[in-house]
């Protein structure tokens, strides 16, 4: 690994610790007041209209941006717990990997549908309700493909440098905080930022509730885009696209940019370059003498965080009683999937008895049909997508130019388009069948996008030079080098593209514009227009008929990548 490049500590108070300052307390003053509109009363039943003044948007761009942050922090905690449990210990890997994998292909609308009687329950009384719902579909659209890339670049850490952490006699505690995590967390932040695509998605639909016969809307950019669709306000959705590119703008300048700039000191590899990513927040940060305090603080809480507080776990003999329990490894794995099989026969059962039966004999053509443009987005999106993203990815340059610009693109949810599609059907007299894949597409190619940006920036220069070296080029260069070193990051790239495009499927196969809607047949549409129709049992049925085409993709495509990225294509 690259060393970490010491600051000066001997920093004057200077312009730029007006700067910092400004902006953290900026952010505090707002956090709450936002946080205590979060926590306002709720009747159960109406909330104060969405009003599409522009003049709200700010407030409304605020609420947005809560979601955002506390459903980021609650994906990167479950990111870390399940993505080490997965990578470290066989029984679990095989459960959450299934669960994971399932869990990021099933619709929105199916999530919303079984949680929302529970949130509101956790909190009645109280907007926090549905502001809990609304979190965690920020959740549900980017856990899953953050655990899964953690996971992944876990499993290639380098030997050389696992053995380096057993010769300085690293805990594991030590190993996953000193070598695993920052190993991973270049790539885990770039699917962090793809992955905020799929959370703006989410807000659409989860900041536009229907709860029992009534309409409920948080205040929101999502909110307000959605009722400009649906009052076919062209210059309201214009201000709302131009509010969610204003949010984006600022978390990259203040939040991923500098973490970009501070995770690349984290890649692997010998060869030292003068090839860095910048970010004026981050070197703001470093020459401020705010900056100098935060570090200090940062760094008495490292040393906490990795010396310290692991010796309680060795005095309270804790990691014998791990050890006496892995004996049982066998009883264990027996029990939690007898637990399993007995919790998933019962649900099994009640879904059957809830769900309609009439629509069983459509669902094969529905099924086929919809799975058919799933499959044709995907392969095109890795067709396309694959070699920009590996020649971008090869020229720091452009990754520095491209990166906030696909950003900001992959961040505008898909279906911020299709009134524009929407209207381009209706004037042109099209059919909505020819441009379902496209719009598919707009879902899924991010994904790739900026996995195979991210694999192709973490190739270690030394196996670049090599290849120059040698003199490798063309098909060979693609076949020997660069496909294999960036496969890794398109397995995670296409499973994750795959969750994206089974969710846009469900809008791309409805399109709404103020009093027109067009239709076509799948089962994207079926769930569509029972989730307008507020018809729970059809879409419980159509989550269920989506979540079975999921496992025999996870069965017979995703876990046979996964062992075939992993046991053949790794560094070191």
């Amino acid at each position: 690994m690259q060393s970490m490049r010491t600051e000066k500590t001997n920093v004057r108070f200077n312009l730029n610790d007006i700067i910092v300052a400004f902006i953290l307390g900026s952010a505090v003053i707002l956090f709450i007041y936002g946080w205590m509109g979060m926590h306002g009363n709720f009747d159960g039943s109406t909330l104060a209209p969405i009003s599409l003044d522009y003049h709200h948007l700010p407030y409304y761009a605020l609420r947005t941006s809560m979601r955002l942050v506390i459903g980021l922090f609650f994906s990167m905690v479950f990111s870390i717990v399940f993505g080490v449990l997965a990578a470290k210990y066989t029984p679990m890997r095989r459960v959450i990997l299934a669960f994971v994998n399932f869990m990021e292909s099933v619709p929105l609308v199916g999530f919303l549908t079984f949680t929302t009687a529970f949130f509101l329950g956790l909190y009645p009384h109280s907007v926090m309700g549905l502001e809990g719902l609304a979190i965690f579909a920020v959740f549900t659209g980017q856990a899953w493909n953050m655990m899964l890339t953690l996971f992944q670049t876990m499993r290639v850490v380098p030997a050389d440098l696992t053995e380096a952490t057993y010769a300085f006699r690293y805990n594991g505690w030590q190993r996953f905080w000193r070598l695993e995590f920052i190993f991973s967390f270049p790539g885990l932040l770039w699917n962090t930022m793809v992955s905020q695509s799929a959370a703006w998605f989410a807000l659409i639909a989860s900041e536009m509730l229907t709860i029992g016969n009534n309409s409920i809307n948080l205040p929101g950019v999502g909110a307000y885009m959605g009722q400009a669709l649906n009052d076919g306000n062209t210059r309201a959705v214009l201000y709302s696209i131009a509010a969610l590119i204003a949010v984006i703008v600022i978390f990259d300048q203040l939040l991923f940019r500098p973490l970009v700039r501070y995770a690349h000191q984290f890649k692997y590899e010998d060869i030292s370059e003068n090839r860095e990513p910048t970010s004026w927040f981050y070197n703001c940060m470093t020459r401020s003498l705010i900056g100098c305090w935060l570090g200090k603080i940062a760094s008495g809480f490292a040393h906490f965080w990795l010396f310290v507080l692991p010796r309680g776990w060795y005095k309270l003999r804790l990691h014998r009683l791990f050890s006496f329990l892995s004996i049982m490894n066998w009883l264990w794995s027996g029990i939690w999937y007898l637990s399993l099989a007995v919790i998933c026969t019962y649900y099994a059962h009640q879904l059957w008895l809830f769900i309609p039966k009439q629509y069983m004999p459509d669902l094969p053509e529905w099924m086929g049909l919809t799975a058919a443009r799933v499959i044709g987005a995907m392969l095109l999106s890795v067709i396309i997508f694959t070699p920009l993203g590996v020649w971008i990815g090869l020229r720091p340059k452009l990754v520095r130019f491209f990166q906030p610009i696909i950003q900001v693109m992959a961040a505008v949810p898909a279906n911020v388009f299709y009134p524009l599609v929407a209207m381009m059907i209706i004037t042109f007299h099209q059919s909505l069948d020819d441009w379902t894949l496209p719009m598919i597409m707009l879902g899924t190619q991010w994904y790739v996008l900026f996995n195979v940006i991210a694999g192709t920036s973490m190739i270690p220069s030394q196996l670049t030079e090599a290849s120059k070296v040698f003199h490798v080029r063309g098909l060979m260069w693609w076949t020997k080098f660069i496909l294999p070193a960036v496969f890794p990051s398109i397995v995670t790239g296409v499973i994750s593209a795959a969750g994206g495009a089974w969710n846009t499927a469900i809008a791309a196969e409805v399109l709404s514009w103020g009093s027109v809607t067009l239709h076509t047949t799948g089962l994207g549409a079926f769930i569509s227009d029972a989730t307008t129709a507020g018809k729970d049992p059809e879409q419980a049925l159509g989550c269920v008929a989506m979540c079975f085409m999921v496992a025999l993709c996870i069965v017979f495509v995703w876990t046979p990548l996964y062992r075939f990225a992993e046991n053949r294509y790794r560094f070191g």
